[in-house]
């Protein structure tokens, strides 16, 4: 923590010297109920400590030191996606998230210790380090060019072999050939106000078409775009309980786009979220609560900013059946959830198709399907049967995460629906490359 801090942000101390989630969040919880079926592990489980109530229920018997926080107990408030699907349904304004924020510190304390500083390398080293994301990128394509996961799905024995690492490279996209973006982009003649583009850290890596895209579309819409230095959100390191990690992280962002004007656009849900909760993160840390809020009031999705606008060409037809997956952090945390729609709705040809449970996770939730690979396939699988039967050409969501997710979801399924970012198919029909 930086000078001036006044305690660790995301620990809450329920009295004495123990830490804990804070009781008046806790007691907010009337255990109705109606959360159940807003929450993706009670729905694939069907068990009461999977859902949000059993998890608070277990918080409160911890915080009010009535049971140690075991590895059992931790166990289920770890297999939490953290979607939030629960607050919004919830009827008593429940801070879930807050509560969740609070134990993920502890949680991590519990972890094997190999794990949890394999971890931490991979949060403050890799991550933050766009030349070695961008070399493991390069690898992992040479491997999918060279055959690498056919390989290993002909071979048992090497599947065997490598045990979670196969099932993991399952996940992978297609890694595309990395094209840097501009550090800003050119247009001539009107222009509106600049923005600076968040291009992220593994978004850029797995889904650098899509920034590309971004830029693209903003430039269209008469937007001069810088494309600042930058380093990873850390929402992947304070949602696995680093919050030193992700504080770091924070105060490099806000060094860096300091110098800059206009909004900062964001083109992945998951980072947006994070960037807009900077405010919070550091709100115990004077030297920079100021800061943070000041940052976290220019950031905007790329949906938010594309939907305030007007593009100076008109978009061609697309003859397709779309349906629209709302990532977690963008309907749930950002609350963004009617400029997806109007975007796509404006799309001549395009037929948006109602999709079932269409706010609820896909189960990728940051690192959730390497940490609960298991559990997370199995909240895969229902997503998968709602696409399936909404008959979609097209699956349109607004996350990294949910995409390889989802696409890993259809070709399972054996279904042929094409998954992208909601950029790409907008840049299709307004004349992208």
């Amino acid at each position: 923590m930086g000078a001036g801090d006044e305690r660790e942000p995301g620990i809450i101390t329920t009295g004495g010297d123990k830490p804990g989630v804070n009781l008046e969040l806790l007691d907010a919880c009337i255990h109705c109920g109606l959360c159940l079926p807003a929450c993706p592990t009670y729905l694939a489980t069907g068990r009461e400590m999977e859902s949000p109530r059993g998890r608070i229920y277990l918080l409160d018997l911890w915080s009010r030191e009535k049971c140690d926080l075991t590895s059992d107990l931790a166990r289920h408030i770890d297999s939490c996606l953290g979607c939030l699907g629960c607050q919004t349904a919830c009827p008593s304004g429940v801070r879930y998230e807050a509560i969740l924020n609070q134990a993920r510190p502890h949680l991590a304390g519990l972890r094997e210790w190999r794990s949890r500083h394999l971890m931490r390398y991979v949060f403050a080293r890799i991550l933050p380090d766009y030349r070695k994301l961008r070399a493991m990128g390069n690898a992992l394509r040479l491997w999918q060019s060279a055959g690498g996961q056919r390989l290993v799905a002909a071979m048992p024995w090497l599947k065997g072999a490598l045990g979670r690492l196969a099932q993991w490279q399952a996940f992978l996209p297609d890694v595309p050939r990395f094209q840097a973006l501009p550090r800003q982009s050119w247009i001539s003649g009107e222009k509106r106000g600049p923005v600076q583009l968040f291009s992220g850290c593994v978004m850029d890596v797995l889904y650098n078409q899509v920034n590309h895209a971004c830029l693209r579309l903003l430039t269209l819409q008469r937007r001069v775009v810088g494309v600042p230095e930058q380093t990873c959100c850390g929402a992947l390191a304070y949602h696995a309980g680093e919050v030193d990690i992700a504080c770091d992280l924070a105060r490099r962002n806000i060094e860096l786009f300091e110098g800059t004007q206009g909004e900062i656009v964001v083109t992945a849900a998951g980072c947006g979220a994070m960037l807009k909760h900077y405010g919070e993160l550091m709100k115990g840390d004077r030297e920079w609560r100021e800061r943070a809020r000041e940052f976290s009031a220019r950031v905007r999705d790329i949906t938010e900013c594309l939907d305030a606008g007007e593009f100076a060409r008109t978009p061609r037809p697309l003859p397709l059946k779309v349906a629209y997956h709302a990532a977690c952090h963008l309907h749930h945390a950002q609350k963004v959830t009617e400029a997806p729609g109007r975007l796509l709705e404006a799309l001549p040809g395009v037929t948006v198709l109602p999709l079932r449970e269409a706010e609820h996770c896909c189960g990728s939730a940051g690192i959730f399907n390497l940490t609960h690979t298991e559990l997370s396939l199995q909240v895969l699988d229902r997503k998968t049967g709602c696409v399936a039967d909404c008959g979609a050409d097209v699956l349109v969501t607004t996350n990294p995460g949910c995409q390889l997710q989802l696409e890993k979801g259809m070709k399972a399924a054996g279904l042929p629906v094409r998954v992208c970012h909601l950029a790409e198919l907008l840049d299709e029909a307004y004349g992208g490359d």
